[in-house]
């Protein structure tokens, strides 16, 4: 059974030992110190069949040496050996520390990154609700019922009187040229609107009427956009709002300020 010896020795011994160690190319004294002892006994090449001869050799030098006062033997260094146990555990424990560390930072990026979504839906739900209750209508009035003789003529006064095109403009908001492709005369019908007030815009080679109305809400809200996607402006806008801003972006008259973060027109529409 192999056993273990401890040497103590005086400083300059074992450096001593330590710089021939280092010339005859062995990492460890102790590796040196048994070449030597097994080179002094002629037992080189033939350990594993000669080591109990070998450790009984070394037991009895180690004595008389001991008994002549120039080494002490003692037991092994428990300090050192749980030092070099736990330098041992810790370099297997490091390369998992070091995963564990990568993966704390990854979940907590992971995390801002889901309060971040949380915050920007949450401010696109407000604006949703509030762009609705902007445009849900006002609850209807009683109607007042006219007599008999004004109930009659106000039906004959319906009957006999159409809507000019700038009233129908001004309940739809927005006229686009290929809506009324069938007018003989589209000129005429967007000269009127212009001279009446409408803002007659010519986009992609397409006129377009907008009330005036209906284009200074439209502006603001467009102004107010807090994002550039473009599913995210469709569900803030009506159909309507939509289309107009789809066609302004197109014809390069709306463009988003990334600096700002907002919407900025080119420039502002006057009537004709």
């Amino acid at each position: 059974m192999p056993r273990l010896v401890a040497l103590r020795l005086p400083d300059d011994v074992y450096r001593e030992l330590e710089e021939r160690a280092r010339r005859e190319g062995f990492p460890l004294v102790s590796d040196y110190i048994r070449y030597l002892v097994l080179r002094e006994l002629g037992l080189l090449g033939e350990e594993r069949s000669v080591e109990a001869l070998v450790e009984r050799a070394v037991s009895e030098k180690l004595r008389e040496l001991a008994g002549e006062g120039k080494l002490e033997v003692t037991p092994p260094d428990v300090e050192k050996l749980a030092s070099r146990l736990e330098r041992r555990i810790q370099d297997m424990i490091n390369p998992w520390t070091a995963k564990i560390d990568s993966l704390s930072a990854k979940l907590a990026e992971a995390i801002e990154r889901l309060e971040a979504l949380e915050d920007r839906l949450k401010s696109l739900e407000e604006a949703v609700e509030a762009q609705r209750r902007q445009e849900q209508p006002p609850p209807p009035r009683a109607p007042v019922q006219p007599a008999p003789g004004e109930r009659a003529a106000g039906r004959e006064h319906h009957r006999g009187r159409r809507r000019s095109a700038i009233e129908r403009l001004r309940e739809q908001g927005v006229v686009f040229e290929h809506e009324v492709h069938w007018l003989r005369d589209r000129d005429a019908f967007f000269e009127k609107l212009r001279r009446e007030g409408a803002l007659v815009l010519d986009l992609g080679g397409e006129r377009v009427a907008v009330d005036r109305g209906f284009w200074e809400n439209f502006r603001e809200k467009v102004e107010q956009l807090p994002t550039a996607n473009d599913e995210e402006i469709r569900m803030l806008l009506t159909d309507t709002q939509y289309e107009l801003f789809k066609r302004l972006k197109e014809a390069g008259l709306v463009y988003f300020d990334a600096s700002r973060k907002a919407w900025r027109f080119v420039e502002e529409p006057k009537p004709g």
